[in-house]
């Protein structure tokens, strides 16, 4: 077990900041702008195509590189391994998108790259709960939340300014740091109570389960799309820049809520937190789609970063929490991907349909931010359902 220690901790999660810097960098932004050029005028067609593929990937890929993983440690290997192969594979899809300038390599290199970060994360992904200890729990997401809205601001920040072929160079460079901090990542071997401790139930893993696809399906209609926004609907001429903007607020909103939430989840229900982080998340895009604009861009986009900080952190401690068994805990939080990658795959899909649907581009982003802000709801309501299986087996 690690220490509760700044240095330890930091350590630990390094490797979130890689991961979110890919994620929105490259979706958020750089794919989208690269699209700009070349699809051209199908750009919205293609991309609602390529993140569905890129989540069917995102989703497939985790369980079954994750039960691999189990299989190796529980023999006494470690997971290191498997997080640099990944990393070697994310590196050439990088390169590979940077030199391209037609749909069918750059959908290729897309696709490679992250076959090789879903194979990365399958493997990172259980080293919180195994090397520290359960009742630290949230203290460790709180680390992992903070890593991830770095990764995600310096996502933003880059993505904003640069072409895309750069940004796809840069996030190739973070790979390549963040797999050099796993290699001094402490990492024992799995000892007997671990691997036969039971931690949570498949009920309550299902329960939260249910409840970050209804989030995750919001935030991804948003993050799809919300460039398409600025150009299409606003006739904003540097969307990316508009995008990023939104995003870093929103991120500097998470910041403040993230770090302290993930703490204080190891004192109070988890669920409660997870719930109410719902509330703010909602009523910022309810506002956005009621009155799509720029004029009160900066204060939605932080009440919505309040919420979302405290999703990041305690949600990911939530996770740990419903595992049902810590020696199968790389197959079941590849598992637990599953309720990212489902809404990759149907929230694209629906965004396109609704957006081809309406005439008018500001009646059809409108509704798509109406249907965001919804699924943030019905997460917050699905997450307090959470123990009802064991009060019901008690009775």
């Amino acid at each position: 077990m690690i220490s509760r220690s700044i240095r330890h901790q930091s350590l630990l999660s390094a490797y979130w900041i890689p991961i979110n810097f890919q994620g929105s960098a490259i979706l958020a932004i750089a794919v989208p702008s690269a699209l700009l050029t070349i699809a051209r005028a199908n750009h919205t067609a293609a991309l609602a195509m390529l993140a569905s593929v890129v989540a069917i990937v995102a989703m497939v890929v985790p369980p079954l590189a994750g039960a691999i993983s189990d299989h190796f440690r529980r023999r006494g290997g470690i997971r290191r391994p498997f997080i640099m192969i990944g990393a070697a594979v994310n590196v050439a899809g990088l390169y590979w998108m940077s030199h391209t300038a037609t749909l069918m390599p750059f959908t290729t290199g897309l696709l490679t790259a992250t076959l090789g970060q879903s194979i990365s994360l399958a493997a990172y992904q259980p080293l919180i709960p195994e090397v520290v200890d359960r009742a630290d729990w949230g203290l460790a997401s709180g680390y992992q939340g903070i890593s991830s809205l770095v990764g995600s601001v310096l996502g933003l920040g880059f993505a904003s300014f640069m072409s895309p072929a750069a940004v796809f160079n840069w996030t190739a460079v973070f790979v390549i740091v963040g797999a050099l901090l796993v290699a001094a990542t402490p990492e024992g071997k799995l000892q007997p109570e671990q691997e036969a401790a039971h931690v949570g139930n498949w009920f309550d893993f299902a329960v939260a389960f249910a409840s970050r696809s209804f989030v995750n399906f919001g935030l991804t209609l948003l993050m799809t799309f919300v460039l398409y926004f600025f150009h299409d609907a606003l006739g904003d001429q540097n969307p990316s820049a508009s995008t990023g903007l939104f995003g870093g607020l929103a991120l500097l909103g998470a910041v403040v809520t993230s770090f302290w939430m993930g703490q204080l989840s190891d004192r109070i229900a988890r669920k409660n937190i997870v719930a109410a982080a719902g509330i703010p998340m909602a009523a910022a895009i309810y506002i956005f789609a009621a009155a799509p604009g720029l004029h009160w861009l900066g204060l939605i986009a932080l009440l919505f970063g309040l919420g979302y900080g405290a999703f990041v952190s305690t949600g990911w401690a939530l996770a740990l929490d419903t595992v049902p068994q810590l020696r199968d805990a790389a197959r079941d939080l590849g598992i637990w991907g599953l309720a990212s990658g489902v809404p990759g795959v149907a929230a694209p899909a629906l965004g396109g349909w609704l957006l081809a649907r309406y005439s008018s581009s500001a009646a059809g982003y409108a509704m798509l931010f109406f249907v965001a802000a919804t699924c943030f709801v019905l997460g917050s309501v699905v997450v307090l359902f959470i123990g009802w299986g064991q009060r019901a087996r008690a009775r």
